[in-house]
């Protein structure tokens, strides 16, 4: 037990003068330096205010007028919870996709925002919007995280994956209880991101820091995205999310993943900013130096926070733009004319960094000073605080908001000659009719929620609590900067009660039975963190910490910031042990240096195990079942640190059974028929296993056993078979698969594009929607016949159809073509009709998978391959979305499908080949296509299973059936010649076996049918050619008998 020095504070001493204490220990940040201690025109808006306003504004269903409302509810049960209902909010005013946006980045910090200044979202107008949020838990397709979208898929950007987690867990410690999913999701995110650092190198035994400078995860795949801009700065919000993983649960194991990711971004050798996740990482990074004494950078993590990083020239504006002081913004910050700021950033990165002073006082006037200038810039991204020339959408928000509550996204110093000017990139893009943006406005209650004006107009009151999520909160604390010229006396109001007073900077116990308000001195230039206790409590100070009873007043007392040796982990390579085996034991020691001779003892049961003097030893288990305690011993230069683990020790380790997955015996099953499953097991010996079938839809015949028939439902849909495989040891695997129903009986479909590329870009299936083709050349098709397929080389190559309103049918789509991939390295894009983004596509991974995208009311759904193409290979891709499934075929073969429902959005862009969209060149197609063709509507199988083998040219006869149906065969006195559209015959041929022409009566019976009378014709076999006014040619053998 540490020995306690206390002191009491003399009466004199409480009324001795702050003055008379200089302010010692702050650090400066220097690009904070560089701000205005006092911005002018100092005009502070009331943002909590424009917090409240905000929320009711945009959480208002019913609001009429243009453009509004801005948000609607969903379908009960429309994503991943039955009984939810999810709110749809646009992420932009005037979006192009109205009432169909449902992004986290912007809901999440509404109701977290407002929470912060007071609002209970949980119970809101008989709304609970912090439940609604759960639907972005990504349940339904397996990602068991929260996502950007109500289903999408991880891997694509860190900081769109990872910061609806952040938002998830600064939620649930608001309103720990407003779902019952709460819980189990905490859970489910800790493991996943955890799962994430161990596969990216992280490890324990021994200590292995991961490699984490990519530009995403994917949580299905395992695997990170190597390609695009890198963002780092991601290992600070993961060990955010696992630090407070940790101090929720108390597993270890979360706190190692915290340290490997910080261990990553601390030895990090260049700015890592990217967005908005750095400051998440840099205040995890100060709480953990504090409570556990680790010892990271945190000065240079600061820097990095404020200062340019190179990644996207991402840092803190200063300076003054125009009259106006815009220092404290944070965006592209290049110090050359031409920065470019955005809201939410610096709301965002005020809120995280906030709390630090509490961790590390040392900053606590750099912090302070900071908010002043943030709080005071961030005004002039709403419209009412520049002139009407100086921003874009003016007209909109000064008719439509009032009270000036929605801002813009962002500001450019300078714009057409104006200085500065309010706008966004929305406009440009051309995804809204305004540049005002929710996502922006939604994080304003973060601003708001830490700040309060006090009785000096220069000087806030900085909570410090109110964004310290899972953070040291046991006493009330308050940051003040006096950013005048002059000594100023704040009046601080105090909660109801009785409290003492601590000032940590100054490190004085102001007032020890306080009540109602005081008065607190601040000298010019200098900032005060007062702390409130429970008045009659005595400060005591131990080991550099001083405390008010059981709570920390200041981690850093006497500014003892001094490193000492520690331990971040003990572990083994097992747990539990099987008694007498052999197991290997690892301790990492932390603030440490290179080179130092750390000494090491290994205890078990308290009993030094002698010879075993490393980091990593090689013991054995006890003879016997028991608890064992593990401990190891570290010391350097008279300092120890010691830490321990409880192992147990058994006879045989229970395990759950293998179970390898679900053999179906057919790929899909009809409407109304059956199928059967077997499980997939490898049971180890004695061990005795039972089966416990269940199914979302349809008829099993049994629930038990080894394998079951299943009777599918009568109508197509995408069921759901799932397996509980138990055994002796009350331990059970579970695994399910899907099961494709379709509609067998469905008539084979027309197409309304056919490009068959052979001699022109027309349309062949109707005369419209025809391509256009820039760069590309021509190239040998699948089957080697020349100059009948388009291959790409650049991204300046693109084959596009003009998009118009028949191209944005809604119900279905069905996509087939042949392609070949030369090259992956990136997303490679095949076809598209706004991509992802607005309506589907279909594209190759960077690891060589396909991969089928459909984007509707309910959400976007990814469908990936079941393996990856090989290169410079030709493929036959057909692309299905049904209403109730996606699927993918592969040479005329089902290779993928799930299910998902909703109408199809509609898109701006036009249809294109080889590219993502008309504009985007940075995912192009390498490789060669041939055949497109798209439907809208389902086709079925049978048609799927004959596209492979259909050809506008043929090389051979016969390869045409589906398209020209000639009947009867063998004929007798006529042939009727159709086809599956309605075309016009130019020339019709008929041949006999020796060559010669033979006469033929040609009449038209409807556009798609025709009659050929025989007149002078024999028994025998004749070649029919016929030759269409598009200039396709088609052949077919016909038997000829009298």
């Amino acid at each position: 037990m540490h020995i306690m020095n206390r002191f009491i504070i003399t009466i004199q001493l409480i009324i001795f003068s702050v003055l008379s204490f200089g302010q010692t220990g702050q650090l400066s940040i220097s690009r904070i330096d560089l701000m205005p201690d006092l911005p002018a025109p100092l005009q502070i808006r009331n943002w909590n205010l424009v917090t409240t306003d905000y929320d009711s504004y945009v959480f208002d269903v019913n609001k009429m007028g243009q453009y509004l409302p801005l948000s609607r509810l969903g379908t009960q049960g429309q994503f991943n919870y039955p009984d939810n209902t999810p709110l749809f909010l646009d992420s932009y005013v005037g979006s192009n996709d109205h009432l169909n946006h449902g992004e986290a980045i912007n809901i999440m910090p509404a109701v977290i925002g407002a929470s912060l200044v007071g609002v209970d979202k949980s119970n809101q107008n008989g709304h609970n919007w912090v439940a609604r949020t759960k639907d972005f838990f990504n349940l339904r397709n397996g990602q068991n995280v929260y996502l950007n979208n109500y289903s999408t898929t991880s891997g694509g950007d860190w900081w769109y994956d990872l910061m609806p987690n952040v938002y998830f867990y600064q939620l649930k410690s608001l309103y720990p209880e407003a779902a019952p999913e709460f819980e189990s999701q905490f859970i489910s995110v800790a493991e996943q991101w955890l799962y994430c650092v161990n596969q990216l190198g992280g490890s324990t035994t021994p200590w292995t820091v991961p490699y984490m400078n990519y530009r995403a995860f994917n949580l299905a795949t395992g695997l990170p995205l190597t390609t695009g801009v890198p963002e780092p700065e991601s290992a600070g919000s993961i060990s955010w999310l696992l630090y407070n993983a940790y101090l929720e649960t108390g597993e270890r194991k979360f706190f190692e993943g915290a340290q490997l990711s910080m261990d990553f971004l601390a030895a990090f050798e260049s700015n890592p900013s990217y967005e908005l996740q750095l400051p998440y990482g840099t205040i995890v990074a100060a709480r953990m130096n504090a409570v556990e004494h680790t010892n990271y950078p945190i000065q240079k993590m600061l820097d990095w926070c404020f200062d340019r990083g190179h990644l996207r020239d991402w840092g803190a504006i200063v300076g003054n733009w125009g009259g106006y002081d815009v220092s404290g913004l944070i965006g592209e910050a290049n110090d050359n004319g031409n920065d470019y700021a955005f809201i939410m950033n610096g709301f965002q990165q005020a809120a995280a960094l906030a709390p630090l002073p509490k961790y590390d006082k040392r900053y606590a006037k750099a912090i302070a000073k900071y908010i002043l200038n943030v709080a005071n810039a961030s005004r002039l991204l709403y419209w009412n605080a520049l002139p009407q020339t100086h921003q874009d959408s003016y007209i909109w928000a000064s008719v439509n908001d009032p009270t000036a509550c929605i801002p813009y996204e962002s500001m450019k110093q300078v714009w057409q000659g104006k200085r500065p000017f309010a706008m966004g990139d929305a406009l440009g893009g051309g995804w809204a009719a305004t540049n005002l943006s929710l996502y922006s406005g939604s994080s304003v209650g973060y601003l708001a929620g830490i700040i309060n004006t006090t009785n000096i107009q220069e000087i806030l009151q900085i909570d410090l609590n109110k964004t310290d999520f899972y953070g040291d909160n046991a006493h009330i604390n308050y940051l003040y900067f006096n950013p005048t010229s002059e000594n100023k006396q704040v009046q601080v109001d105090l909660p109801s009660g009785t409290f003492g007073i601590y000032e940590a900077l100054t490190e004085v116990v102001l007032h020890t039975s306080a009540s109602s308000s005081i008065q607190l001195i601040i000298p010019s230039g200098e900032a005060r963190l007062i702390s409130l206790y429970n008045s009659g409590l005595v400060p005591a100070s131990s080991d550099g910490r001083l405390f008010a009873g059981e709570n920390v007043l200041d981690y850093h007392y006497l500014y003892d910031f001094s490193e000492n040796i520690r331990i971040k982990t003990i572990s083994t390579d097992l747990n539990p042990l099987i008694i007498n085996s052999t197991f290997t034991a690892y301790c990492e020691p932390g603030n440490v240096q290179p080179g130092d001779q750390i000494q090491f003892s290994w205890f078990m049961d308290g009993v030094l195990m002698p010879g075993n003097n490393q980091s990593q030893v090689n013991l054995t288990a006890p003879s016997y079942p028991k608890q064992l305690e593990l401990k190891c011993i570290i010391s350097h230069n008279g300092e120890t640190a010691e830490d321990s683990l409880q192992i147990s020790v058994v006879e045989r380790i229970p395990t759950p059974p293998v179970v390898n997955g679900i053999q179906s015996s057919s790929a899909y099953i009809p409407t109304g028929g059956s199928n059967t499953f077997t499980a997939l097991v490898d049971p180890s010996p004695g061990e005795v296993l039972s089966y416990q079938w269940s199914a979302t839809t349809g008829q099993l015949n049994q629930t038990s056993g080894n394998s079951v028939v299943w009777q599918a439902p009568d109508t197509p849909t995408v069921a759901s078979i799932s397996l509980v495989v138990s055994n002796q040891d009350l331990l059970s695997t579970t695994v399910s698969v899907g099961a494709l129903v379709k509609d067998t009986s469905l008539p084979a479909q027309n197409p309304m594009i056919w490009y068959p590329f052979d001699s022109n870009n027309f349309n062949a299936a109707a005369n419209n929607h025809h391509a256009v083709a820039v760069g590309v050349s021509k190239t040998a098709d699948p089957r080697g016949m020349p100059s009948l397929a388009y291959r790409f080389t650049s991204g300046q190559n693109i084959i596009y159809t003009e998009n118009d309103e028949n191209l944005n049918f809604g119900e279905a789509v069905t996509l087939s073509c042949w392609v070949k991939c030369e090259q992956f390295s990136t997303e490679r894009f095949i076809l598209s009709h706004g991509s992802w983004q607005q309506r589907y596509k279909l594209s190759i991974t960077p690891e060589g998978v396909l991969r089928w995208t459909v984007k509707t009311d309910s959400g976007i759904a990814d469908l990936d391959g079941s393996a990856p193409i090989d290169l410079n290979r030709f493929y036959h891709v057909t692309a299905t979305y049904t209403g109730y499934s996606m699927e993918l075929y592969v040479d005329g073969v089902l290779d993928a499908f799930k299910a998902f429902s909703g109408i199809i959005l509609a898109s701006s862009k036009p249809f294109t080949i080889g590219r993502m969209d008309n504009s985007e060149t940075l995912y192009a197609l390498r490789g060669s296509v041939d055949e497109v063709k798209v439907w809208d509507k389902e086709i079925p199988v049978s048609q799927i299973a004959v596209l492979k083998d259909q050809w506008a040219t043929p090389a051979g006869l016969g390869e045409n059936d589906f398209f020209i149906h000639v009947y009867p065969n063998p004929a007798y006195d006529k042939i009727f010649i159709e086809f599956p559209y309605n075309t016009s015959i130019e020339q019709v041929s008929l041949y006999s076996s020796d060559g010669k022409k033979v006469s033929v009566i040609l009449s038209v019976l409807q556009n798609s049918k025709f009659e050929l009378k025989l007149s002078e014709t024999s028994a025998g076999l004749y070649l029919l050619k016929v030759i269409l006014k598009d200039g396709q040619v088609f052949s077919r053998k016909v038997v000829v008998k009298i």
